[in-house]
């Protein structure tokens, strides 16, 4: 079985999002990683697609986390877990209302995953510290993922072109 293009993009780009994150010292690899595997398609009509579905996805998701964390640790802390996981889980709603309603229903599984990672993940930052980072680690990702595609897309375009004329 032969190793595709795309494995071997995915790879690349997951690495250098690694990289990227040893290089700025503060973010969670792991939201670059899952957001360039992500974006790394068959081509880069479907790469802009997913990331631009991606990226909205992001903002909601951060912004809507951010509110919830905000809400809890200054007005109103959910001290029993039972409870703030059924105060989570019905804040999907508007989560997901919000996707359908700016017409962007392809980004509504995304902004979920999102928000619960900004709410349950949250660490001891500050509610805004943490969604900015998330998304900062999220952008990288895309922006890693779209380049990887067009870059070796283009050498294997290169490579092909020359082998022809040759």
């Amino acid at each position: 079985m032969k190793i595709g293009m795309r494995t071997i993009k995915t790879c690349i780009a997951v690495f250098i999002c690694f990289v990227i994150d040893m290089i700025r010292g503060d973010g969670v690899p792991f939201y670059g990683a899952i957001a360039a595997i992500l974006c790394i398609k068959k081509d880069m009509d479907d790469s802009l697609k997913t990331g631009k579905n991606r990226l909205i996805a992001t903002i909601i998701g951060c912004i809507a986390g951010a509110l919830f964390l905000f809400i809890e640790q200054e007005l109103i802390p959910f001290n029993n877990d039972l409870v703030r996981y059924l105060i989570l889980s019905l804040l999907l709603i508007p989560v997901i209302y919000f996707s359908v309603m700016i017409k962007q229903p392809n980004s509504t599984y995304l902004s979920c995953v999102v928000f619960l990672s900004v709410t349950i993940n949250h660490a001891d930052e500050t509610p805004l510290s943490f969604a900015v980072d998330r998304f900062i680690d999220t952008s990288f990702g895309i922006v890693v993922a779209l380049f990887v595609n067009w870059a070796l897309f283009y050498v294997v375009e290169r490579f092909k072109g020359q082998k022809e004329d040759h």
